[in-house]
């Protein structure tokens, strides 16, 4: 009768820990995927969030850079000074 009581306690241990480990392994699983997911959905906002920078960032092909509206430089005190000829 011992012997039975103890080859059921063994197999109720191994069960429980099978159990264990799957629901473990389910568990990294999942959390894997909801990592993979999210690194996707980073690089795809990245990617379109870069590409609506670029379109509003540029008017067309033959865009021209404009002068500078100042063109004179800053003293040692942090005025103004206009350069000659400009």
């Amino acid at each position: 009768m011992a012997n039975c009581t103890l080859t059921l306690k063994r197999g109720q241990s191994l069960l429980e820990t099978l159990f264990t480990f799957i629901v473990i392994i389910l568990l990294f699983g999942g959390i894997f995927k909801i990592w993979i997911w999210g690194n996707k959905q980073i690089v795809d906002r990245q990617v379109s969030y870069n590409r609506g920078r670029v379109a509003a960032g540029t008017s067309n092909e033959d865009y021209v850079l404009q002068k500078p509206a100042f063109t004179g430089s800053l003293t040692d005190d942090n005025t103004f000074v206009k350069l000659p000829g400009s």
